[in-house]
C-alpha cells in the first residue's frame, strides 16, 4: 500500500472510496499546480485504457478523478512526478 503526504499550500485533497473506485476531491492553489495536474490527466488520457482515470474540471481550479482501484498507485505515483505530493512511501 502506498502513503503520502500532501502540501497544504499547494492543494487540498481528500479521497473516499466510491464503490470500487476512489474518488479524489482536489483544490489546486496556484497555477503552476494546474499545470502539473494537466501533465497527470495527459499521461491517463495518452493511454489506451479510457476508463482508468476520469478527470472532472470545476471553477475555481478545483477537480474531481475517480482512479479504478487498480490503477491508483498508477495515480499516485504520476502525482508524485508532478511534485503534486510532498512524499511518496510503501507501507506495510
Amino acid at each position: 500500500m502506498l502513503t503520502y503526504q500532501i502540501d497544504s499550500s499547494v492543494l487540498d485533497l481528500q479521497e473516499s472510496q466510491d464503490g470500487t473506485d476512489i474518488e479524489f476531491n482536489i483544490k489546486l492553489h496556484h497555477g503552476g499546480a494546474v499545470d502539473g495536474l494537466r501533465l497527470v490527466q495527459q499521461v491517463f488520457d495518452s493511454n489506451t485504457d479510457y476508463t482508468d482515470a476520469l478527470f472532472y474540471a470545476y471553477a475555481n481550479h478545483e477537480y474531481k478523478v475517480i482512479v479504478r482501484q487498480e490503477h491508483y498507485n498508477d495515480f499516485l505515483i504520476e502525482l508524485f512526478k508532478a511534485r503534486l505530493l510532498r512524499s511518496l512511501e510503501w507501507a506495510d
